[in-house]
């Protein structure tokens, strides 16, 4: 398997991660389980496409390469390396979600409203790294960059205002931490799609 075979997968890998958040999205707001556990399968799927790509990585690496495709097959091992842990994020918020619907925890309207903000972002920085891998987009880098910050900012901010309703007692203070998690699982999603299309120049 060649460089090119190996980038193909991976976008596969991209794709995954992609599909995952939209289940994720619905079991979040369907409370349906099927959703959730739709999309710990596609982590599984996920894990197993890390581990097989890794090993076609290792084994191009032991051939002879031209200087320019030795720097290609790290970044796309990075990318990899990446694209799973972004499935661990993903899943960490299945996770999350799981205990919210289990134990019956419930967030305020705003609170649902502002998570949905910066969930629907951080999915379009993942869109959007999907395209970039395609083509390579300068223009798109920048788009997708400025957007993981944007969900950097809401994350921060929404952090802050979910601490002053804890602080008034509308929710309660085992409901705050897995707002906070989900909050932070989705910033991370977002960083991680920014630090994979950093990685070509």
């Amino acid at each position: 398997m060649g460089i090119d075979e190996i980038k193909t997968q991976v976008i596969l890998m991209a794709d995954k991660v992609y599909d995952m958040l939209g289940l994720i999205e619905k079991g979040f707001m369907e409370h349906k389980s099927e959703f959730l556990s739709g999309a710990m399968a596609r982590e599984r799927e996920l894990n197993e496409m890390e581990k097989s790509l890794t090993r076609r990585v290792l084994d191009l690496s032991k051939t002879t390469l031209r200087k320019p495709d030795e720097k290609e097959l790290v970044a796309w091992q990075q990318v990899i390396e990446s694209l799973e842990r972004m499935g661990d994020e993903a899943a960490n918020l299945v996770e999350r979600i799981e205990i919210k619907n289990a134990e019956h925890l419930l967030f305020s309207d705003m609170g649902v409203a502002q998570f949905n903000e910066t969930y629907g972002i951080m999915k379009k920085s993942v869109d959007m790294m999907r395209l970039f891998l395609k083509g390579k987009s300068e223009e798109l880098k920048g788009r997708i960059i400025d957007n993981g910050l944007a969900v950097k900012a809401l994350v921060q901010r929404y952090r802050q205002e979910h601490t002053k309703r804890l602080v008034k007692g509308i929710c309660t203070p085992i409901a705050a931490n897995m707002y906070f998690d989900m909050l932070d699982f989705t910033g991370n999603l977002a960083r991680h799609s920014s630090s994979i299309v950093t990685l070509f120049s």
